[in-house]
């Protein structure tokens, strides 16, 4: 949901405010959305912890059911979660000036970027929590209650953009104020989603058991989401030495990547909820059979949304920007959005894979391995095209 946010207010801000707003935007969703994507543990501890919980309790000889068991796994996290996100919120709220010079934006785009993040930082909150809500109906196997709502909120991020930016002409900060709407409506309808399928998890501070529990999960992620954040920080810091018109054309590609990119999640989603009680009962034939089936599956789906990915830049980068700039960089970018989508694809279905099998070790070596690789590699980048080349070290 977030990437196709942030990508419909791409497409307002370029088209209203141009290449200023656009490449504004880029530090900001840095801010926003690598932050939210920091604490991704939250939700993937959720999937490991909660799908463990969903397959071996049909009953646990105390009348617990399954949905009872997941309902529970999930309390600590989506608790955590909520602290995390509030605690991101005043961040946002009071130290955005700082963030924004640790990055060293150019001081003609603070203003529009600063109006986006403190917009979108006021629910950081609700689009953590919304996260950990989403594991949970991937864990009951239910995508059809999530598809509704994300889609229903996307056209109300449409309809929020249109009135924000076009009609009140709010550039940056009114493309965030439709987005926060957006995700307020959804995280509300999600949470009554859960509360009628007696899903929704109970807020309270968890247990020694259960924070030992978490803590299996979230240390190794943390880290391991930390060096490739760190490579994705590296990339922005390199773009914006390159000018105003090749960083407005990085935001509208990397915005392309990071959404082309969420398809692979159901592969990621698919072998963490459906390894993990194969693991636990030793089905080791049953475990092969289903992983190659996922990988088989992800090389489909690899060369199909790659190839979406390469269309869109090639053909469609006037739907965010009017500037021709703008336009010849995300043209030029493509071959190599391509080539990242696809292998990133394939990395996230073996993530998905390796968590549901605690393999944390292997998939923090590599992680630190890619990330010296890539800043290294970082240094002889003079163009657009070249960052977006390194950052198939960074997502797989």
């Amino acid at each position: 949901m977030q990437p196709l946010l942030s990508n419909i207010d791409n497409s307002f801000v370029g088209r209203t405010v141009g290449r200023a707003g656009l490449a504004a935007l880029s530090p900001a969703t840095l801010c926003i959305d690598q932050a939210l994507y920091l604490f991704s543990f939250l939700s993937r501890a959720t999937t490991g912890l909660a799908s463990r919980a969903y397959a071996s309790n049909a009953s646990d000889g105390a009348g617990t059911s399954s949905v009872e068991a997941a309902r529970d796994a999930a309390s600590p996290a989506l608790t955590v979660s909520l602290i995390c996100g509030a605690a991101l919120t005043l961040i946002y709220s009071f130290r955005t000036p700082a963030l924004l010079q640790l990055l060293n934006v150019d001081p003609m785009l603070r203003r529009s970027a600063t109006s986006y993040i403190h917009w979108r930082g006021a629910t950081a909150w609700a689009a953590m929590a919304q996260n950990v809500c989403l594991s949970l109906f991937m864990v009951t196997r239910d995508v059809i209650t999530p598809l509704k709502i994300i889609s229903c909120a996307a056209v109300a991020n449409v309809i929020g953009d249109a009135l924000f930016c076009v009609w009140i002409r709010g550039g940056t900060g009114g493309a965030a104020a439709a987005t926060t709407c957006a995700t307020l409506i959804s995280s509300v309808w999600m949470v009554a989603a859960l509360r009628k399928k007696e899903l929704l998890p109970a807020l309270r501070i968890p247990n020694k058991k259960e924070l030992a529990a978490l803590a299996e999960y979230t240390g190794p992620l943390l880290a391991i989401t930390l060096t490739r954040m760190a490579g994705f920080l590296n990339m922005q810091r390199k773009a914006m030495t390159l000018g105003v018109t090749a960083l407005a054309g990085y935001q509208l590609v990397m915005n392309l990547l990071i959404f082309f990119i969420l398809f692979g999640e159901p592969l990621s989603q698919l072998g963490q909820t459906k390894l993990p009680g194969l693991i636990e009962d030793a089905n080791a034939k049953e475990a092969k059979k289903t992983l190659k089936s996922i990988l088989l599956l992800s090389v489909f789906a690899a060369a199909g949304v790659g190839a979406a990915a390469f269309l869109t830049s090639i053909s469609m980068p006037g739907l965010f920007s009017t500037d021709l700039g703008v336009q010849a960089v995300a043209k030029g970018a493509a071959p190599m959005l391509f080539l990242a989508v696809s292998m990133t694809i394939m990395g996230i279905a073996i993530d998905g894979a390796m968590m549901a099998s605690r393999d944390f070790g292997f998939m923090l070596g590599t992680g630190i391995i890619s990330f010296f690789v890539q800043s290294k590699l970082l240094e002889y980048c003079s163009s657009v095209q070249a960052i977006l080349a390194t950052c198939k070290f960074t997502c797989c």
